[in-house]
Protein backbone atom coordinates (compact mmCIF):
# COMPACT_ATOMS: atom_id res chain seq x y z
CA UNK A 1 0.00 0.00 0.00
CA UNK A 2 1.50 3.32 -1.04
CA UNK A 3 1.30 6.54 0.96
CA UNK A 4 -1.57 7.95 -1.08
CA UNK A 5 -3.76 5.01 -0.11
CA UNK A 6 -3.19 5.38 3.62
CA UNK A 7 -6.07 7.46 4.92
CA UNK A 8 -5.33 10.98 6.10
CA UNK A 9 -8.30 10.90 8.48
CA UNK A 10 -8.88 7.77 10.58
CA UNK A 11 -12.66 7.63 11.02
CA UNK A 12 -12.77 5.40 14.11
CA UNK A 13 -10.77 7.96 16.08
CA UNK A 14 -13.76 10.30 15.88
CA UNK A 15 -15.72 7.74 17.85
CA UNK A 16 -12.91 7.23 20.34
CA UNK A 17 -12.77 10.97 20.97
CA UNK A 18 -16.54 11.18 21.43
CA UNK A 19 -16.52 8.17 23.78
CA UNK A 20 -13.62 9.50 25.87
CA UNK A 21 -15.23 12.93 26.22
CA UNK A 22 -18.54 11.25 27.07
CA UNK A 23 -16.97 9.15 29.83
CA UNK A 24 -15.19 12.14 31.39
CA UNK A 25 -18.45 14.10 31.23
CA UNK A 26 -20.38 11.19 32.73
CA UNK A 27 -17.96 11.23 35.68
CA UNK A 28 -18.57 14.96 36.23
CA UNK A 29 -22.32 14.45 35.93
CA UNK A 30 -22.14 11.58 38.43
CA UNK A 31 -20.35 13.86 40.90
CA UNK A 32 -23.47 16.02 40.95
CA UNK A 33 -26.30 13.51 40.46
CA UNK A 34 -24.91 10.29 42.03
CA UNK A 35 -26.78 8.22 39.43
CA UNK A 36 -24.85 4.99 38.93
CA UNK A 37 -25.69 2.55 36.10
CA UNK A 38 -26.15 -1.07 37.11
CA UNK A 39 -28.00 -3.59 34.94
CA UNK A 40 -28.89 -7.00 36.35
CA UNK A 41 -29.03 -9.88 33.87
CA UNK A 42 -31.77 -12.33 34.97
CA UNK A 43 -30.35 -15.27 32.97
CA UNK A 44 -28.70 -17.89 35.14
CA UNK A 45 -26.53 -19.46 32.45
CA UNK A 46 -24.49 -16.29 31.95
CA UNK A 47 -22.82 -16.80 35.32
CA UNK A 48 -20.90 -19.74 33.84
CA UNK A 49 -19.25 -17.25 31.49
CA UNK A 50 -18.41 -14.94 34.39
CA UNK A 51 -21.25 -12.52 33.60
CA UNK A 52 -23.74 -11.78 36.38
CA UNK A 53 -24.69 -8.27 35.34
CA UNK A 54 -23.55 -5.13 33.61
CA UNK A 55 -22.00 -2.74 36.08
CA UNK A 56 -20.58 0.43 34.58
CA UNK A 57 -20.02 1.98 37.99
CA UNK A 58 -16.23 1.94 37.65
CA UNK A 59 -16.26 3.62 34.25
CA UNK A 60 -18.54 6.34 35.63
CA UNK A 61 -17.03 6.91 39.07
CA UNK A 62 -13.48 6.94 37.72
CA UNK A 63 -14.13 8.34 34.27
CA UNK A 64 -11.52 11.04 34.86
CA UNK A 65 -8.82 8.57 33.70
CA UNK A 66 -10.07 9.01 30.14
CA UNK A 67 -8.46 12.44 30.14
CA UNK A 68 -5.28 10.40 29.60
CA UNK A 69 -6.86 8.87 26.49
CA UNK A 70 -7.68 12.36 25.18
CA UNK A 71 -4.05 13.43 25.70
CA UNK A 72 -2.82 10.29 23.90
CA UNK A 73 -5.30 10.80 21.07
CA UNK A 74 -4.21 14.42 20.71
CA UNK A 75 -0.58 13.34 20.41
CA UNK A 76 -1.50 10.78 17.75
CA UNK A 77 -3.63 13.15 15.65
CA UNK A 78 -1.23 16.10 15.82
CA UNK A 79 1.85 14.00 15.07
CA UNK A 80 0.14 12.07 12.25
CA UNK A 81 1.14 14.52 9.44
CA UNK A 82 4.72 14.50 10.73
CA UNK A 83 4.74 10.70 10.86
CA UNK A 84 3.52 10.59 7.26
CA UNK A 85 6.42 12.86 6.32
CA UNK A 86 8.92 10.59 8.09
CA UNK A 87 7.64 7.29 6.66
CA UNK A 88 5.95 8.28 3.40
CA UNK A 89 8.29 11.09 2.32
CA UNK A 90 5.46 13.63 2.25
CA UNK A 91 6.28 17.36 2.72
CA UNK A 92 7.17 18.35 6.27
CA UNK A 93 4.28 20.32 7.84
CA UNK A 94 4.83 24.06 8.12
CA UNK A 95 5.22 25.12 11.77
CA UNK A 96 3.40 28.43 11.37
CA UNK A 97 0.52 26.68 9.60
CA UNK A 98 0.31 24.08 12.38
CA UNK A 99 0.07 26.78 15.07
CA UNK A 100 -2.53 28.78 13.15
CA UNK A 101 -4.76 25.76 12.54
CA UNK A 102 -4.63 24.76 16.18
CA UNK A 103 -5.30 28.32 17.34
CA UNK A 104 -8.31 28.72 15.02
CA UNK A 105 -9.70 25.40 16.24
CA UNK A 106 -9.17 25.80 19.98
CA UNK A 107 -8.96 29.42 21.06
CA UNK A 108 -12.26 31.06 19.95
CA UNK A 109 -14.41 28.72 22.06
CA UNK A 110 -11.88 28.74 24.88
CA UNK A 111 -11.74 32.53 25.22
CA UNK A 112 -15.50 32.78 24.81
CA UNK A 113 -15.85 30.44 27.79
CA UNK A 114 -13.56 32.66 29.88
CA UNK A 115 -15.51 35.76 28.91
CA UNK A 116 -18.91 34.24 29.58
CA UNK A 117 -17.87 32.79 32.94
CA UNK A 118 -16.76 36.28 34.06
CA UNK A 119 -20.08 37.71 32.86
CA UNK A 120 -21.99 35.08 34.85
CA UNK A 121 -19.98 35.88 37.99
CA UNK A 122 -20.72 39.57 37.53
CA UNK A 123 -24.44 38.83 37.15
CA UNK A 124 -24.35 36.65 40.28
CA UNK A 125 -22.54 39.34 42.25
CA UNK A 126 -19.60 37.01 42.96
CA UNK A 127 -17.06 38.72 40.70
CA UNK A 128 -14.01 40.02 42.60
CA UNK A 129 -11.17 41.71 40.71
CA UNK A 130 -8.58 41.03 43.42
CA UNK A 131 -4.94 40.04 43.04
CA UNK A 132 -5.67 36.33 42.60
CA UNK A 133 -8.25 37.03 39.91
CA UNK A 134 -5.71 38.85 37.74
CA UNK A 135 -3.16 36.07 38.18
CA UNK A 136 -5.81 33.46 37.45
CA UNK A 137 -6.94 35.36 34.35
CA UNK A 138 -3.38 35.81 33.09
CA UNK A 139 -2.61 32.12 33.53
CA UNK A 140 -5.78 31.19 31.65
CA UNK A 141 -5.17 33.66 28.83
CA UNK A 142 -1.65 32.26 28.36
CA UNK A 143 -2.83 28.66 28.95
CA UNK A 144 -0.28 28.13 31.73
CA UNK A 145 -2.69 27.49 34.61
CA UNK A 146 -1.76 23.80 35.14
CA UNK A 147 1.87 24.78 35.76
CA UNK A 148 0.92 26.49 39.03
CA UNK A 149 -0.93 24.65 41.82
CA UNK A 150 -3.00 27.63 42.90
CA UNK A 151 -4.38 28.34 39.41
CA UNK A 152 -4.80 24.63 38.63
CA UNK A 153 -6.85 23.62 41.65
CA UNK A 154 -8.07 26.97 42.96
CA UNK A 155 -9.12 28.60 39.70
CA UNK A 156 -12.33 30.62 39.67
CA UNK A 157 -12.92 29.74 36.04
CA UNK A 158 -14.43 26.62 34.49
CA UNK A 159 -12.71 23.66 36.15
CA UNK A 160 -12.18 21.53 33.02
CA UNK A 161 -10.19 24.22 31.18
CA UNK A 162 -6.95 22.93 32.66
CA UNK A 163 -7.10 20.08 30.15
CA UNK A 164 -7.43 22.49 27.23
CA UNK A 165 -4.46 24.44 28.56
CA UNK A 166 -2.44 21.24 28.83
CA UNK A 167 -3.22 20.49 25.20
CA UNK A 168 -2.17 24.00 24.12
CA UNK A 169 1.18 23.67 25.90
CA UNK A 170 1.83 20.42 24.05
CA UNK A 171 0.70 22.02 20.77
CA UNK A 172 3.48 24.56 21.26
CA UNK A 173 6.00 21.76 21.68
CA UNK A 174 4.75 19.46 18.92
CA UNK A 175 6.71 20.83 15.91
CA UNK A 176 9.93 20.67 17.90
CA UNK A 177 9.23 17.25 19.38
CA UNK A 178 8.46 16.04 15.86
CA UNK A 179 11.85 17.26 14.64
CA UNK A 180 13.54 15.46 17.53
CA UNK A 181 11.65 12.27 16.70
CA UNK A 182 12.79 12.52 13.09
CA UNK A 183 16.45 12.95 14.03
CA UNK A 184 16.80 10.71 17.09
CA UNK A 185 13.56 8.81 17.82
CA UNK A 186 15.00 6.45 20.43
CA UNK A 187 16.55 9.17 22.60
CA UNK A 188 13.49 11.40 22.25
CA UNK A 189 11.08 8.63 23.26
CA UNK A 190 13.30 7.56 26.16
CA UNK A 191 13.62 11.16 27.30
CA UNK A 192 9.84 11.67 27.33
CA UNK A 193 9.27 8.30 29.01
CA UNK A 194 11.87 9.14 31.64
CA UNK A 195 10.32 12.56 32.24
CA UNK A 196 6.86 11.04 32.72
CA UNK A 197 7.97 8.19 34.97
CA UNK A 198 10.40 10.25 37.06
CA UNK A 199 7.95 13.11 37.64
CA UNK A 200 5.12 10.72 38.54
CA UNK A 201 7.21 8.76 41.03
CA UNK A 202 8.81 11.89 42.47
CA UNK A 203 5.35 13.21 43.25
CA UNK A 204 4.24 9.86 44.70
CA UNK A 205 7.27 9.61 47.01
CA UNK A 206 8.09 13.23 47.83
CA UNK A 207 4.81 15.13 47.38
CA UNK A 208 2.23 12.49 48.25
CA UNK A 209 0.38 14.84 50.58
CA UNK A 210 -0.03 17.32 47.71
CA UNK A 211 -0.81 14.89 44.92
CA UNK A 212 -4.01 16.71 43.97
CA UNK A 213 -1.94 19.83 43.28
CA UNK A 214 0.82 18.16 41.25
CA UNK A 215 -0.60 14.89 39.89
CA UNK A 216 -1.79 16.35 36.58
CA UNK A 217 1.30 18.39 35.90
CA UNK A 218 2.44 18.62 32.28
CA UNK A 219 5.55 16.54 32.99
CA UNK A 220 3.55 13.54 34.20
CA UNK A 221 1.86 13.27 30.78
CA UNK A 222 5.16 13.24 28.84
CA UNK A 223 5.34 9.46 28.50
CA UNK A 224 1.71 9.34 27.43
CA UNK A 225 2.45 11.91 24.74
CA UNK A 226 5.47 9.95 23.52
CA UNK A 227 3.37 6.82 23.21
CA UNK A 228 0.84 8.67 21.08
CA UNK A 229 3.57 9.80 18.71
CA UNK A 230 5.16 6.35 18.48
CA UNK A 231 1.72 4.92 17.85
CA UNK A 232 1.50 7.02 14.66
CA UNK A 233 4.69 5.53 13.29
CA UNK A 234 3.60 2.00 14.14
CA UNK A 235 0.14 2.49 12.63
CA UNK A 236 1.48 3.78 9.31
CA UNK A 237 4.04 0.98 9.22
CA UNK A 238 1.32 -1.65 9.65
CA UNK A 239 -0.90 0.04 7.06
CA UNK A 240 1.93 -0.10 4.53
CA UNK A 241 2.25 -3.87 5.00
CA UNK A 242 -1.27 -4.37 3.64
CA UNK A 243 -1.75 -7.70 5.39
CA UNK A 244 -5.36 -7.34 6.54
CA UNK A 245 -7.55 -10.43 6.38
CA UNK A 246 -10.22 -12.09 8.49
CA UNK A 247 -7.61 -13.47 10.88
CA UNK A 248 -5.96 -10.11 11.52
CA UNK A 249 -9.42 -8.55 11.99
CA UNK A 250 -10.31 -11.26 14.51
CA UNK A 251 -7.04 -10.73 16.39
CA UNK A 252 -7.53 -6.95 16.41
CA UNK A 253 -11.09 -7.33 17.68
CA UNK A 254 -9.83 -9.59 20.45
CA UNK A 255 -7.16 -7.03 21.38
CA UNK A 256 -9.81 -4.30 21.67
CA UNK A 257 -11.96 -6.51 23.91
CA UNK A 258 -8.96 -7.38 26.09
CA UNK A 259 -8.18 -3.68 26.54
CA UNK A 260 -11.75 -3.01 27.67
CA UNK A 261 -11.58 -5.92 30.15
CA UNK A 262 -8.27 -4.65 31.48
CA UNK A 263 -9.72 -1.18 31.94
CA UNK A 264 -12.63 -2.69 33.84
CA UNK A 265 -10.18 -4.39 36.21
CA UNK A 266 -8.19 -1.21 36.61
CA UNK A 267 -11.35 0.68 37.57
CA UNK A 268 -11.81 -1.75 40.45
CA UNK A 269 -8.22 -1.08 41.56
CA UNK A 270 -8.92 2.64 41.56
CA UNK A 271 -11.77 2.06 43.96
CA UNK A 272 -9.49 0.11 46.32
CA UNK A 273 -6.96 2.90 46.94
CA UNK A 274 -6.33 6.62 46.89
CA UNK A 275 -7.63 7.67 43.50
CA UNK A 276 -5.00 10.20 42.48
CA UNK A 277 -2.12 8.02 43.67
CA UNK A 278 -3.33 4.94 41.78
CA UNK A 279 -4.03 6.95 38.64
CA UNK A 280 -0.63 8.65 38.69
CA UNK A 281 1.21 5.43 39.47
CA UNK A 282 -0.46 3.65 36.55
CA UNK A 283 -0.47 6.54 34.06
CA UNK A 284 2.27 5.10 31.85
CA UNK A 285 0.79 1.60 32.00
CA UNK A 286 -2.64 2.98 31.18
CA UNK A 287 -1.28 4.87 28.17
CA UNK A 288 0.12 1.59 26.82
CA UNK A 289 -3.30 -0.05 27.15
CA UNK A 290 -4.95 2.88 25.41
CA UNK A 291 -2.26 2.65 22.71
CA UNK A 292 -3.05 -1.00 22.03
CA UNK A 293 -6.74 -0.10 21.87
CA UNK A 294 -6.15 2.72 19.38
CA UNK A 295 -3.80 0.62 17.26
CA UNK A 296 -6.10 -2.41 17.11
CA UNK A 297 -9.40 -0.63 16.52
CA UNK A 298 -8.79 0.48 12.88
CA UNK A 299 -7.89 -3.14 12.02
CA UNK A 300 -10.84 -4.72 13.86
CA UNK A 301 -14.02 -6.22 12.42
CA UNK A 302 -16.52 -4.07 10.54
CA UNK A 303 -19.18 -4.24 13.25
CA UNK A 304 -16.84 -2.92 15.91
CA UNK A 305 -15.50 -0.20 13.64
CA UNK A 306 -19.05 0.84 12.78
CA UNK A 307 -19.68 1.60 16.47
CA UNK A 308 -16.92 4.20 16.33
CA UNK A 309 -17.34 5.49 12.79
CA UNK A 310 -21.05 5.98 12.04
CA UNK A 311 -22.75 9.27 11.17
CA UNK A 312 -24.18 9.83 14.65
CA UNK A 313 -20.82 9.37 16.31
CA UNK A 314 -19.16 11.64 13.75
CA UNK A 315 -21.72 14.35 14.51
CA UNK A 316 -21.07 14.07 18.25
CA UNK A 317 -17.32 14.06 17.69
CA UNK A 318 -17.67 17.32 15.78
CA UNK A 319 -19.11 19.08 18.84
CA UNK A 320 -17.19 17.10 21.46
CA UNK A 321 -14.69 19.90 22.15
CA UNK A 322 -17.37 22.39 23.12
CA UNK A 323 -19.35 19.70 24.93
CA UNK A 324 -16.23 19.05 26.98
CA UNK A 325 -15.72 22.73 27.74
CA UNK A 326 -19.28 23.37 28.92
CA UNK A 327 -20.61 20.16 30.46
CA UNK A 328 -19.21 20.51 33.98
CA UNK A 329 -19.88 24.24 34.17
CA UNK A 330 -23.53 23.70 33.17
CA UNK A 331 -23.94 20.81 35.63
CA UNK A 332 -22.56 22.80 38.55
CA UNK A 333 -24.51 25.96 37.75
CA UNK A 334 -27.81 24.11 37.33
CA UNK A 335 -27.36 22.60 40.76
CA UNK A 336 -26.33 25.92 42.31
CA UNK A 337 -29.34 27.62 40.75
CA UNK A 338 -31.63 24.74 41.83
CA UNK A 339 -32.65 23.73 38.33
CA UNK A 340 -34.71 21.55 38.51
CA UNK A 341 -36.00 23.18 41.67
CA UNK A 342 -35.35 21.55 45.04
CA UNK A 343 -36.08 22.63 48.60
CA UNK A 344 -34.05 22.55 51.77
CA UNK A 345 -30.35 22.74 52.53
CA UNK A 346 -29.42 19.18 51.53
CA UNK A 347 -29.11 18.51 47.76
CA UNK A 348 -31.63 15.91 46.49
CA UNK A 349 -28.93 13.46 45.42
CA UNK A 350 -27.88 13.20 49.07
CA UNK A 351 -31.44 12.45 50.19
CA UNK A 352 -31.96 9.78 47.51
CA UNK A 353 -34.57 11.71 45.52
CA UNK A 354 -34.43 9.55 42.38
CA UNK A 355 -37.06 11.56 40.51
CA UNK A 356 -35.04 14.76 40.87
CA UNK A 357 -31.78 12.97 40.08
CA UNK A 358 -33.13 11.67 36.76
CA UNK A 359 -34.67 15.03 35.82
CA UNK A 360 -31.42 16.77 36.62
CA UNK A 361 -29.30 14.23 34.76
CA UNK A 362 -31.41 14.45 31.61
CA UNK A 363 -31.51 18.24 31.79
CA UNK A 364 -27.75 18.76 32.08
CA UNK A 365 -27.06 16.32 29.23
CA UNK A 366 -29.53 18.13 26.98
CA UNK A 367 -28.26 21.59 27.95
CA UNK A 368 -24.63 20.54 27.48
CA UNK A 369 -25.37 19.17 24.02
CA UNK A 370 -27.34 22.30 23.14
CA UNK A 371 -24.46 24.50 24.25
CA UNK A 372 -21.98 22.35 22.31
CA UNK A 373 -23.95 22.63 19.06
CA UNK A 374 -24.63 26.34 19.58
CA UNK A 375 -21.01 27.29 20.24
CA UNK A 376 -19.59 24.96 17.57
CA UNK A 377 -21.88 26.13 14.76
CA UNK A 378 -22.53 29.64 16.04
CA UNK A 379 -19.01 30.65 17.01
CA UNK A 380 -16.18 28.18 16.44
CA UNK A 381 -16.80 27.28 12.80
CA UNK A 382 -17.89 30.74 11.58
CA UNK A 383 -14.82 32.34 13.21
CA UNK A 384 -12.52 29.67 11.82
CA UNK A 385 -14.06 30.05 8.36
CA UNK A 386 -13.71 33.83 8.48
CA UNK A 387 -10.08 33.60 9.56
CA UNK A 388 -9.25 31.12 6.80
CA UNK A 389 -10.96 33.35 4.24
CA UNK A 390 -9.02 36.37 5.44
CA UNK A 391 -5.74 34.50 5.22
CA UNK A 392 -6.60 33.35 1.69
CA UNK A 393 -7.39 36.89 0.62
CA UNK A 394 -4.11 38.11 2.05
CA UNK A 395 -2.30 35.33 0.24
CA UNK A 396 -0.93 33.76 3.42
Amino acid sequence: MNGNRIERHIDVLDGVRAAAVGLVAWFHFWQQSWLTPRIHIPVGITKYFGITGINLEGFVRYGFVFVDLLILLSAFCNFYPYARSVLLQEPWPDTKEFYLKRAMRILPSYYFCLLLSMAVRAAEGTFAADGFFWKDLLMHITCTGPLFPETYLGSRFNGVLWTVQMEVLYYLLMPWLAKLFRRCPVMTAMGLWGCGLFSANYILYEKADMIRLYGNHMATFAGCYANGMLLCLLYITLRRKRTENRYTRLAATGAVICCVLYLSRMMRQLGAGELQAVQLGQRFELSLVFSVFLLALPFAGRGLKFLFANRGVKLLAGVSYNFYIWHQYIAVKCKEWRIPYWKGDVPPNMTGDKAWMWKYQILIVVLSLAAAFAVTYGLERPVSKALRKRRAEEGL
